[in-house]
């Protein structure tokens, strides 16, 4: 069976990497015994984030063609969301820790987009795709969430960061009057706020209990 030197816990798996702390697994393995029921929900997951793709692409398509009666900005949002589902679907098949995933690819694709504003200063940028990304990366984790949260280690901290990250980044284009038009940042920073509260109500006790364990409590 192979070990982890850090949990001190055996496992009988085919995986590389501790479940719990991540940490590289030392020995070899007979059989592997990870329930069928995790595949199965991480199909399901799939298949959500391909119909979220699909109709998150549609809809920009068809706001642009009703703004400018062009599909410019639209083709670089359907390929970031694309490249963002291979790039999960892929991580889903070889890890556990697909939360902190998803968050990390989501906040490039946002950081992407902002120095893509800087660079052509197109307010179509502020306006819609970057507000678009922020409420489709919420999106992408509150539904890994909900369905992988009884298989997988959650890590809330990195959920609340991602989240406050999320949060803070439509405000702050209104802020400094990067927008012209604010509903959707205004629907992404309320989108945050209320998964934020969420997190916070339903899973207060394991929040304080990570706290615990990151500063040695």
């Amino acid at each position: 069976m192979k070990k982890c030197t850090s949990c001190n816990i055996k496992y009988n798996t085919n995986e590389k990497l501790c479940p719990l702390c991540q940490n590289k697994l030392i020995g070899k393995n007979t059989e592997e015994i990870f329930p069928t029921k995790i595949r199965l929900k991480t199909n399901l997951l799939c298949k959500i984030l391909l119909f979220i793709t699909f109709a998150t692409s549609i809809l920009c398509g068809f706001i642009e063609l009703c703004i400018s009666n062009k599909l410019k900005y639209s083709l670089f949002v359907i390929g970031g969301l694309a490249t963002n589902l291979v790039v999960i679907n892929n991580i889903i098949k070889n890890r556990h820790n697909i939360l902190r995933f998803i968050g990390k690819t989501g906040i490039m694709f946002i950081i992407i987009a902002l120095i893509w504003y800087f660079i052509t200063k197109s307010m179509i940028i502020t306006n819609y795709i970057i507000p678009s990304i922020c409420i489709f990366e919420l999106l992408f984790n509150l539904i890994t969430f909900i369905i992988l949260r009884n298989n997988y280690i959650i890590n809330y901290l990195s959920l609340i960061l991602i989240n406050m990250f999320i949060l803070i980044v439509p405000i702050l284009l209104i802020i400094f009057k990067c927008t012209t038009f604010n509903l959707i940042s205004y629907i992404s920073f309320a989108f945050a706020l209320i998964l934020l509260i969420g997190l916070f109500i339903f899973y207060l006790d394991e929040i304080i209990e990570e706290l615990k364990k990151l500063f040695n409590l």
